[in-house]
């Protein structure tokens, strides 16, 4: 029996395939003799390459996003953190009783976890979205925001 494949089914055995047997990069000739193969045509080929080269850039924009959303958080934590230490000691070497280092303690927690939760996509991926739009417009050059 003869499987009927899709057209995205055709794409991932071929790429896999192509991974197996080519360990190595292809050249543009490459590319464009596999296309005529395929039986697609120049113009084809090219807004695929454009559409792939957009996604790509897309992608690597998002990866750096992440990293930058990454560091923030880190460096937010680590804030959090030794200042905190520090008012539990300054807390814990006072003579008052009252545990009020726990305030600062659980009130920027609660920021911090929120936090956590915006950086890793925890909550809210549209919030991420807006971010990323946001991040994605000022790191642009003014020429090509136009």
């Amino acid at each position: 029996m003869d499987y009927p494949y899709t057209a995205s089914d055709v794409q991932a055995i071929l790429g896999r395939a192509l991974a197996r047997q080519h360990r190595s990069e292809f050249s543009e000739t490459q590319l464009i003799e596999m296309a005529e193969e395929l039986g697609i045509d120049p113009a084809t080929l090219d807004q695929a390459k454009l559409d792939w080269s957009a996604e790509y850039r897309e992608a690597e924009l998002r990866r750096s996003f992440d990293q930058k959303q990454q560091q923030e958080f880190k460096s937010h934590l680590i804030t959090y953190l030794i200042v905190n230490a520090g008012l539990v000691g300054l807390n814990i070497v006072t003579p008052d009783t009252h545990p009020w280092s726990l305030y600062p303690l659980l009130g920027w927690g609660i920021a911090v976890v929120l936090d956590a939760a915006a950086t890793f996509k925890w909550i809210d991926h549209d919030d991420y979205e807006v971010a990323f739009k946001k991040w994605k417009k000022k790191k642009q050059p003014k020429r090509l925001q136009g």
